[in-house]
């Protein structure tokens, strides 16, 4: 439009007759005139092979119907993603599909529920369930990931130090200089594990003296590494600052390598919202959740309703109110000493008084901590008592080696609160009928 509208004037100068018609005409076109945005085709059961075989790429299918709230939701979501990686040039093509007009496609990939979300391959063959976000930058940021390379080979510091700052948990194993015991296993336990999860974490290797020069503190089983301790032969994670190694006792395994970078695939201590509430419930352990104060609604505004998310947006981060504050600088330092144990994160606990009453805290009385095992269905208040790091390491530790007994409900965990706080964004844990095992 912008370069028509060039040419228009362009042409008019030339001939000396630039007039106001022109100049509105122009303007019309730029402002009003229809954009052409590639969006995400709407598949049927005629099409639906034929579409996917014609273009060379990964394909992002969305399986929806009609009358679901969710997919209504995320469908322009699903739309933005695809214009954004069209005008890039990524191969990796969003598409929708209604599974009320064309069910046996849908029974093809065993849809059970809307949206589902697959990924699959220009043949058709589903090549793993999607595990991305409901926006349209997050689905992009995803889709990027499949499209990418599984490992990334860095070959300098430069590039090493470039990886670290793009990336909020950047893995790296590093190439030893000379060859060490355990590497040739460690290297295909790495190779592995990238295929379960190249597509949520961000995996490079690199060689030996490209760490020399960072400046980033390391640590493995919560003491620093010694100066003359190289990186070769380890696998270390960034994230804040600071570089976490493998574990001493994780098998060097790809189960074992697998999970220990599912476990550290994020940031510590994470603001639990619609942005990483399904990697929090996928990170398999047990997810330990710091539920603050909240700031005060106006006067008849019920705490879960649409009216209160506005609201909250206007008021002043609850994360700045000091007993807050003092709390959260405290489950810091516990997440660090038990991520390996645990998953960690935080909410605003009078936005979700509902949910958390739901699980025996009391909003009288935060901040508190509440203990959910989505994989095992199991949560636990943690009791008002336990107070500060120490204590509350101590606690942790029990809940652990089963000293101190979870509660279990009947139903999945990270269900029900999706459909019924999809705005705010927690949306994982569900209504729970509560049975004692002892």
């Amino acid at each position: 439009r912008v370069l028509w509208c060039a040419m228009v004037m362009r042409s008019a100068r030339r001939d000396f007759a630039l007039s106001a018609q022109h100049l509105l005409l122009c303007a019309f076109v730029v402002l009003y005139a229809p954009v052409s945005r590639a969006e995400a085709p709407e598949l049927t059961a005629d099409n639906f092979d034929s579409t996917l075989s014609a273009k060379e790429g990964i394909w992002l299918l969305e399986f929806y119907a009609p009358w679901c709230g969710h997919c209504k939701r995320l469908s322009p979501e699903w739309d933005k993603a695809a214009a954004e990686l069209s005008a890039d040039g990524v191969k990796v093509f969003p598409a929708k599909l209604d599974c009320t007009a064309h069910t046996k496609i849908c029974d093809r990939y065993n849809v059970d529920g809307y949206p589902s979300l697959r990924v699959l391959s220009s043949a058709g063959e589903q090549i793993r369930d999607y595990r991305g976000g409901r926006t349209g930058p997050t689905i992009a940021s995803y889709a990027r990931r499949l499209a990418a390379p599984k490992i990334t080979e860095l070959q300098s510091t430069k590039d090493l130090k470039d990886w670290i700052a793009t990336h909020q948990a950047a893995f790296v194993l590093f190439t030893p200089a000379v060859a060490q015991d355990g590497w040739d296993e460690l290297l295909e336990a790495y190779k592995g594990a990238a295929e379960k999860h190249y597509d949520v974490a961000s995996l490079a290797m690199a060689p030996e003296f490209s760490g020399d020069d960072l400046d980033i503190r390391v640590v493995q089983d919560g003491k620093g590494l010694q100066e003359d301790e190289g990186l070769g032969g380890r696998l270390v994670v960034y994230r804040e600052n600071e570089g976490k190694s493998l574990t001493s006792w994780v098998n060097r395994t790809v189960d074992g390598v697998a999970h220990w970078i599912n476990g550290h695939r994020g940031i510590m201590l994470p603001k639990i919202d619609n942005t990483n509430y399904r990697d929090i419930g996928d990170r398999e352990k047990p997810v330990v959740i710091a539920v603050m104060r909240g700031r005060a609604l106006p006067p008849g505004v019920a705490p879960d309703s649409e009216e209160a998310y506005k609201a909250r947006q206007e008021l002043e981060p609850f994360e700045t109110i000091p007993i807050n504050a003092e709390f959260l600088t405290t489950m810091r330092g516990v997440a660090k000493e038990k991520e390996d144990l645990f998953s960690f994160g935080y909410i605003d606990g009078k936005a979700w008084q509902p949910f958390v009453t739901k699980y025996g805290i009391s909003t009288r009385v935060l901040p508190r901590v509440l203990i959910m095992d989505v994989a095992t269905e199991h949560y636990l208040p943690v009791p008002v008592d336990v107070k500060g790091h120490h204590s509350i390491c101590e606690y942790l530790e029990k809940v652990s080696t089963g000293e101190v007994k979870m509660t279990r409900n009947l139903d999945a965990l990270f269900k029900v609160l999706a459909k019924d706080y999809w705005h705010i964004g927690l949306a994982s844990l569900v209504i729970l009928v509560v049975i004692p095992i002892g």
